[in-house]
């Protein structure tokens, strides 16, 4: 089975752009915006921080910054009592939900009319807790093997009444946090301190690349849809995250309404095998990428290694 690491390596480049629909409040024409998608809400890893507390210092950090974020669930990954109380504390603290498939599936490994039922099953799941789905994010950022079953995915998620939340900015947290967790494992007690760090300034040096790309293909307060995931990593960190992103100069938009930006919904240009939404748009528009900061290509393994995390 093909994993992340295949899909995205060679496909942190850029990308491009239309209008914005969501416009900036008052004068801030040119803020930099954002909102913060979380994927995944895998319960399983719980050395050193509970995943009660996790969910509560993921939940707190939100607040911290007054923004309603959206979570992208996997149905099977929260299918017990704890996990639909996660779901729950984030309905009732007025975040969105969106569906992230049940089995959290390649699509390009899997038959389409499959994949459908399995985006069928999660919506029908997550209505019988109560909550209600209009957008879909595809699990690994795999939207079909070629362009033929990406048309046909894209026909059936208007089907069942969803529409695409693609992302602009991953801040490939589940590479960070897979490093961290391996050295928890052999070490409970490790100084996290130095995770922390790198992850903040990654996040903040990331954030500011894509913005730089989104500008120069011609789009000025875009309202970014950062990618993140329900992990040990952000129960620790995320606060930290948001406020330097705030102190950096980002306002944080509701990701119900970053959502609501029309180009968003659209089939993308080509199918988009791990790559984020201004990428396929640079490449649509035949712009050259801006050079990627060397310390985060491969996923941040060279400034992880460098740091000795």
């Amino acid at each position: 089975m093909m994993d992340r690491r295949g899909f995205l390596m060679g496909a942190a480049a850029v990308a491009g752009l239309t209008a914005c629909s969501v416009k900036p409040q008052g004068s801030a024409i040119d803020q930099k915006r954002m909102a913060i998608t979380m994927d995944d809400f895998t319960q399983t890893f719980d050395i050193g921080l509970s995943l009660e507390q996790r969910n509560a210092n993921i939940l707190d950090a939100f607040d911290a910054v007054g923004h309603k974020a959206a979570g992208f669930v996997t149905g099977s990954f929260v299918e017990s009592e704890w996990g639909e109380q996660v779901v729950e504390s984030w309905t009732s603290r007025g975040h969105l939900i969106g569906n992230h498939t049940w089995t959290h599936p390649h699509a390009n490994e899997t038959p389409t009319q499959d994949y459908l039922a399995d985006i069928k099953r999660n919506s029908d799941y997550l209505r019988s807790l109560g909550h209600r789905t209009d957008y879909f994010r595809f699990p690994f950022l795999d939207d079909g093997r070629d362009r033929a079953q990406q048309v046909a995915l894209f026909e059936g998620l208007n089907e069942q009444g969803l529409l695409n939340a693609p992302v602009t900015f991953d801040t490939v947290d589940w590479y960070t946090t897979s490093r961290m967790e391996a050295k928890l494992r052999e070490n409970p007690q490790i100084d996290l301190g130095p995770y922390r760090d790198y992850y903040v300034e990654m996040c903040v040096i990331l954030a500011n690349y894509w913005e730089e790309t989104a500008r120069m293909l011609g789009n000025i307060a875009l309202p970014h849809l950062t990618l993140m995931h329900h992990n040990v990593l952000n129960g620790h960190f995320l606060k930290d995250v948001l406020l330097a992103l705030k102190a950096d100069g980002w306002a944080f938009v509701d990701a119900a309404d970053a959502l609501d930006m029309t180009a968003y919904h659209d089939l993308p240009p080509e199918p988009t095998m791990g790559r984020n939404w201004l990428t396929l748009k640079r490449r649509e528009m035949g712009i050259e990428a801006l050079p990627y900061p060397q310390n985060y290509l491969q996923f941040g393994k060279p400034g992880m290694d460098a740091r000795g995390l």
